[in-house]
């Protein structure tokens, strides 16, 4: 996986190694707070259409990406994320296959998942290893609520100190209202 971007993501590998330790509400959304923020290597093979092997630019026409999957004991399909580079490695000396890993976040996941159909039933967090699975309705959930919120104006951005404690106000001065 030379000459490709560091992919590392701590905060989720201790919220999913809290998660097994203590499997609540609780730290299940902590799991799914840090999978929203993180970036996942996702396997897959390039093909490219006969005779436009030499072409330079590629685009949906002379290139095709196919996502790797994996079936559990039951037989059901999900995609593979890997959270960084040493489980990507893993995974592909086990392999031994000649795959690419794209760089991809939840929301991408969720879009390759939900254009799969009936294929995936979502994707499973670094296979062999950490072993836990995303399943689609759930992700589908996920997405449906975080937008909602955002909508809703529950979710804000918040950049600097300054504008933090503008919301902190906002809040306090609604509550007031409220009571």
């Amino acid at each position: 996986m030379e000459h490709q971007e560091e992919v590392i993501n701590p905060a989720l590998m201790l919220a999913v190694s809290r998660m097994k330790e203590n499997n609540n509400l609780i730290t299940q959304n902590k799991m799914i707070e840090e999978a929203l923020h993180a970036r996942f290597l996702v396997p897959c093979m390039v093909q490219v259409k006969p005779g436009t092997e030499q072409e330079s630019n590629r685009n949906s026409e002379n290139t095709q990406m196919n996502f790797s999957m994996v079936k559990n004991p039951e037989g059901v399909s999900y995609f593979m994320a890997f959270t960084d580079t040493g489980e990507a490695e893993k995974w592909k000396e086990f392999n031994k296959q000649k795959v690419l890993f794209m760089i991809m976040t939840f929301d991408d996941l969720g879009d390759l998942i939900r254009r799969a159909g009936d294929q995936s039933n979502g994707f499973v967090l670094n296979p062999g290893t950490t072993n836990v699975t995303f399943q689609k309705h759930i992700i589908a959930e996920i997405i449906v609520n975080r937008n909602k919120a955002i909508a809703e104006g529950k979710i804000k951005d918040v950049s600097s100190r300054t504008a933090a404690d503008e919301v902190r106000a906002e809040v306090e001065e609604n509550n007031k209202d409220e009571a």
